[in-house]
């Protein structure tokens, strides 16, 4: 079940239920690759959606940079309020204070049952990761989670909208994830890489939804991939 935050803190709100072998990407290695990606400059666009929220930080942080209008963002958590850590119920309670949208309870792989259909200029899901590593029709979870992701959020786009990824640049992710295939299978052009430095974005810890633990203290090189249609 969905919920919705209105209230000035999560405590008070009333919950309302809502209701290739990679050719390309081989080509754009990070290591080639020096234009970082600007979330700022993307939010400042106008409606952004952020999924996968684990602790609610990226979001958090994203409203407090300069030029950025809060009441533009829809945070969301794929954990029930319940079941939110403190750091996240905190986090989620600062954003509501600066105007921004909190929804909790939300699969990133099937977002028009919580979102209906509205539509963003800027759909966001940093760091997504599951645990296993049982294959799913023969693919990496990994895979199978960001094509999902990709194809629910083609319907929530506006036009000239784009899919943010970031991830851990490594060869395990990459093959892990196989973002080409990803874009392919979901209707996207081949993406577009960008570096990505979380220290520009203070305040973001970054948390998994499944273990509560955190890419970026055990790694030090990431990347943004962009995704339009």
């Amino acid at each position: 079940m969905t919920h919705e935050f209105r209230g000035a803190s999560l405590h008070d709100a009333v919950q309302q239920a809502v209701g290739r072998n990679a050719p390309i990407f081989e080509q754009k290695k990070l290591n080639n690759v020096t234009q970082k990606f600007d979330f700022a400059a993307r939010a400042r666009l106008g409606s952004a959606l952020i999924v996968g929220e684990g602790d609610i930080s990226f979001a958090l942080a994203l409203a407090r940079l300069k030029g950025v209008t809060p009441s533009c963002l829809l945070a969301t958590a794929y954990e029930n309020e319940v079941d939110l850590g403190n750091t996240a119920y905190d986090n989620a309670a600062k954003l509501l204070k600066l105007g921004a949208q909190v929804k909790t309870g939300v699969d990133a792989t099937c977002l028009s049952k919580p979102i209906g259909q509205r539509r963003f200029r800027t759909i966001i899901f940093q760091f997504p990761n599951v645990t296993s590593r049982e294959a799913l029709y023969g693919q990496n979870p990994n895979h199978v989670l960001v094509t999902r992701f990709l194809k629910s959020s083609r319907a929530h786009l506006k036009s000239g909208g784009l899919v943010v990824i970031s991830t851990v640049d490594n060869p395990f992710c990459e093959g892990a994830f196989k973002m080409d295939d990803a874009a392919k299978k979901a209707g996207f052009e081949a993406p577009d890489i960008y570096t990505f430095n979380p220290k520009d974005y203070p305040a973001y810890s970054h948390q998994n939804t499944a273990d509560e633990e955190s890419a970026i203290n055990e790694h030090t090189a990431f990347a943004t991939i962009g995704f339009s249609t």
